[in-house]
């Protein structure tokens, strides 16, 4: 019997340290968390800025954390906010920040880095293919202009301009714009102004640039003089001059007519 009360009472008495162990840790994370919430408590001092800038400076950035953040208690405070608003800035092309106990924000920012104007009021970032829309008026870096009616077709339309320029290497030419219009038609504009007609799809498109390339020092024309090439047939190809003359070149290389610009066709059918 006296054991049976021995074995309730140590019962009861777990139950009862249960319930106080239970209570405290409840009271001091109810503590801890009031104490933590207090700006005052655990207040942003410093920020750390990692990356390497050419069209954004670590001053921008600090003065923009530290309006945001400056003295806010860091164990409370939502670093996605500022990430957020690091983003709103067009030259962003990802924003990290993360806590540094007690009081330090790390921000990682990594710059975009353009590859190609495009459409004249934005940018082409190669490695986070994507367009963005910075404030141009500073920014005047020698790159090829690129361009289409939608920006989805940025990536397609760099890719087809890095293998154009694959095919011009070593040549005298050199290309400046490339643009794809509504008909999935590209137009190559040369430095000196002169635009190559290539029409559509990628590899027709190159096997017509590789054509120009091979043929059109046998004609006899300097490039100089002429305001488009037209590359868009089996065979053979359209000179238009600048003095708004057209010659037309076959497979043989050799002129074969002119006349005033007119709509017309040198070998086979346009595509």
């Amino acid at each position: 019997m006296s054991a049976k009360k021995q074995s309730n009472g140590h019962f009861y008495g777990g139950i009862i340290f249960l319930v106080l162990l239970c209570s405290a840790v409840y009271y001091s994370d109810s503590f801890l968390r009031s104490f933590m919430s207090v700006n005052e408590t655990l207040p942003v001092k410093a920020v750390e800025i990692d990356g390497a800038f050419k069209q954004l400076t670590q001053k921008q950035i600090a003065t923009l954390a530290g309006k945001l953040v400056a003295g806010k208690n860091i164990a409370t405070l939502d670093v996605t906010q500022l990430e957020s608003r690091l983003h709103m800035n067009p030259w962003v092309a990802q924003a990290v920040v993360q806590k540094k106990m007690p009081d330090t924000l790390l921000i990682s920012v990594v710059e975009h880095v353009p590859a190609a104007y495009w459409n004249n009021k934005g940018l082409y970032d190669a490695h986070t293919r994507s367009v963005f829309y910075p404030d141009m008026s500073s920014f005047n870096e020698p790159l090829a202009r690129l361009g289409a009616f939608r920006d989805e077709l940025a990536f397609d339309v760099y890719q087809s301009a890095v293998e154009f320029i694959r095919l011009m290497r070593g040549s005298k030419y050199q290309l400046v714009e490339l643009y794809l219009d509504q008909v999935h038609c590209y137009t190559l504009t040369l430095a000196n102004g002169t635009k190559l007609i290539l029409g559509r799809e990628g590899r027709l498109a190159s096997r017509r640039l590789k054509r120009f390339l091979n043929a059109f020092s046998a004609t006899g024309l300097n490039i100089d003089d002429v305001s488009y090439v037209d590359l868009r047939y089996d065979v053979g190809f359209a000179v238009g001059k600048k003095d708004n003359n057209i010659e037309k070149h076959g497979e043989d290389k050799n002129v074969i007519s002119k006349e005033k610009r007119t709509e017309s066709a040198a070998g086979s059918k346009k595509r």
